[in-house]
């Protein structure tokens, strides 16, 4: 996927204002300066970039970019951005940002450790995860789960996955089931999702101390399957449901926004008002009690297709209003789908523009 090249700018809401997206310093072009121990504020966007004729991120992008919440660029070399195996075919190095922005997590690439970094104080801590030996890049996926306290690693090289959840500061990691795929944790209650799939329904499960529960959800939201990214917390999920998922057609178009009960698997479903060119949006979080946190891409004027992630909105699960959190353009094209999202919890956004218009029928 190609983006649109453009002056780099980075938009966040919660400032009332678009900042220019400059390297840190006054830096020439190139790879900008290495984001510095403390100091440089909330993280709000991660990506790996590719330059010219090149399909992988090499020369000046060899590695991670982060763009704080002041619009100002870093590059940061301690994780592993991109590597190549014996056969050419390659992997990149698994990021990711906290809610609040004020925490990163990468695979440190002098150790093949897993790494969690405050941006705040610079304290730096290890996670108990083991990298498997000879692997190419990052053979595993890294999400923050809740207020950052906790690490979810999620290996990509085995079916069925387990992921381990890791208490960053105490150290302690616990492995969840195989098969279910954790998209909620706080005070000790893990929301896990075994994914839906065409003809099979997903399910809930809540782990909550001693306890143990299971419950389906639908199939479809309307006439369109149930599909793609979900986000739970105190008890509710959310998704965007797409027009037609990726076996189907695909048309990842959101047509629906579902909100579920994980205990009953009751749901409820609004149209999404979020901008008519979105042409892919995940949720990613809560932003709160009412409002889900999508991380969208768009299909911009000139008819090229942005990675989804850079666009942020918060959507009502209720009125399917929307409201834009933060933005990303840049002039560097993002390598795939290496476009990671975060510092939205201190966001506050206008509303958004046009309401999407769903498609009458869906997959299946």
């Amino acid at each position: 996927m190609r983006l649109r090249k453009t002056t780099a700018m980075l938009t966040f809401a919660a400032l009332g204002c678009t900042l220019p997206a400059t390297a840190a310093f006054g830096a020439s072009p190139g790879r900008p300066p290495a984001l510095p121990q403390t100091g440089a504020g909330p993280a709000t966007f991660a990506y790996l970039c590719v330059k010219g004729k090149s399909l992988t991120p090499s020369g000046t992008c060899d590695t991670w970019r982060v763009v704080t919440a002041d619009g100002v660029v870093y590059s940061f070399p301690e994780a592993l951005a991109y590597e190549k195996g014996k056969d050419d075919a390659g992997r990149s190095g698994a990021f990711a940002i906290s809610p609040d922005g004020l925490r990163v997590a990468y695979h440190r690439a002098s150790d093949d450790r897993v790494a969690v970094r405050d941006l705040g104080t610079g304290e730096t801590w290890t996670m108990p995860y083991k990298v498997p030996r000879r692997s190419v890049g990052s053979p595993f996926e890294l999400r923050f789960a809740g207020d950052g306290a906790g690490l979810a690693i999620t290996p990509t090289d085995t079916d069925p996955p387990a992921t381990v959840y890791v208490r960053v500061e105490e150290g302690t990691a616990r492995r969840l089931p195989k098969g279910w795929k954790l998209i909620g944790a706080e005070d000790g209650r893990f929301t896990l999702l075994r994914e839906p799939g065409i003809g099979t329904r997903g399910m809930f499960r809540t782990i909550d101390g001693g306890r143990t529960a299971d419950v389906k959800i639908p199939e479809k939201a309307g006439k369109h399957l149930i599909w793609g990214a979900f986000a739970a917390r105190d008890g509710r999920a959310a998704n965007l449901v797409p027009t037609d998922p990726p076996a189907c057609g695909p048309d990842m178009t959101p047509v629906w926004l579902a909100s579920f009960s994980t205990a009953t698997g009751k749901m409820t479903k609004v149209k999404p008002r979020l901008p008519a060119d979105v042409h892919h949006a995940d949720v990613i979080d809560w932003l709160n009690a009412s409002e889900i946190v999508a991380a969208a891409g768009r299909e911009r004027p000139d008819k090229e297709f942005t990675a989804t992630g850079s666009y942020v909105y918060a959507v009502n699960v209720t009125t399917g209003a929307a409201r834009l959190l933060a933005k990303l353009s840049t002039r560097e094209t993002v390598h795939e789908s290496n476009l990671v999202v975060g510092g939205y919890l201190a966001a506050r956004g206008a509303a958004a523009d046009k309401a999407i218009k769903p498609s009458k029928d869906g997959c299946g």
